[in-house]
C-alpha cells in the first residue's frame, strides 16, 4: 500500500510517497536519492515494496526537480529537508528511523544526519575520502574531500559499493575506517547506479534494518 504524501519544510512544500506496512509498525525508513535521478523508480521503487513488506514505513520525497534546483540548496537546506524528512517518519508513528541514502544523498546523510536516527546505510556515497587510491582524476575534481572521522556518525553504518563503480573500493574503505560503527559490502561486478542487481542490493540493505 502507498500513499501520496507532501514533505513541508519552511515555506517549501516536496512531493513524496509513502509505503505502508500491512501490518502496524512503529519502524520507519527515508530515503534519500542521489543528484542524477528521483526517488521514485528503478531500485527505490523495488525497496520500498519490499521494505514494506517486512514491516517498515518507507518514506521518499523529491527535494529538487531539476540540476538548477539541486545546484542552488545549501548545506543549511540539506539539513533542514533531512531532518524534515526524519520527523515526517515519527509523525507517523515511527519511533526507530532508518536512513537510506544514494551517491550525493550519502554525502548529505552523512554531513548532516539528524539526532535519533537508529542506522544509516549508503549506497555508493559520493564522498571523496583523503588518501584513497585508484581514484579517477575526474572524481577527484568534482567529489568533495574529507578525511575519515570527521563526519560525526556514530550510529550502525553499512555502504554497499559496487567493485565496478568509477570511484575504487578504496575510497570506500576509507569512509568506513572513520566511522565508529561502519561497514562495507562490496557488490562484485556492480556500477554506481546499481542497476545491475536490484535484488542483490535491496536484500543487502534489508539485512541491516531493525526487525
Amino acid at each position: 500500500m502507498s500513499e501520496d504524501v507532501t514533505l513541508e519544510v519552511g515555506d517549501s512544500a516536496y512531493p513524496g510517497r509513502l509505503n505502508i506496512p500491512e501490518e502496524s509498525s512503529d519502524r520507519g525508513v527515508l530515503i534519500v536519492p542521489g543528484a542524477g535521478h528521483g526517488p521514485f523508480g528503478d531500485v527505490f521503487l523495488r525497496f520500498s515494496r519490499a521494505a514494506a513488506e517486512k514491516g517498515h514505513h518507507v518514506a521518499r520525497f523529491e527535494t529538487w526537480m531539476s540540476p538548477d534546483e539541486l545546484e542552488e540548496k545549501t548545506d543549511e537546506d540539506f539539513r533542514t529537508e533531512l531532518a524534515a524528512g526524519v520527523d515526517f517518519l515519527r509523525s507517523r508513528g515511527c519511533s526507530t528511523v532508518s536512513v537510506v541514502a544514494k551517491s550525493l544523498g550519502g554525502r548529505v546523510a552523512l554531513e548532516h544526519l539528524p539526532e535519533g536516527v537508529d542506522r544509516l546505510i549508503l549506497w555508493a556515497p559520493a564522498v571523496l575520502a583523503e588518501g584513497a587510491e585508484n581514484v579517477p582524476d575526474e572524481a577527484r575534481e568534482l567529489l568533495p574531500s574529507v578525511t575519515p572521522g570527521e563526519f560525526g556518525v556514530d550510529v550502525p553504518t553499512r555502504i554497499l559499493q559496487g567493485d565496478d563503480d568509477n570511484i575504487s573500493v578504496d575510497n570506500a574503505e576509507r569512509i568506513v575506517e572513520g566511522l565508529p560503527q561502519g561497514e562495507l559490502v562490496i557488490l562484485p561486478d556492480e556500477d554506481h547506479s546499481f542497476l545491475r542487481d536490484h535484488e542483490r542490493v535491496i536484500e543487502k540493505t534489508l539485512a541491516f534494518l531493525p526487525e
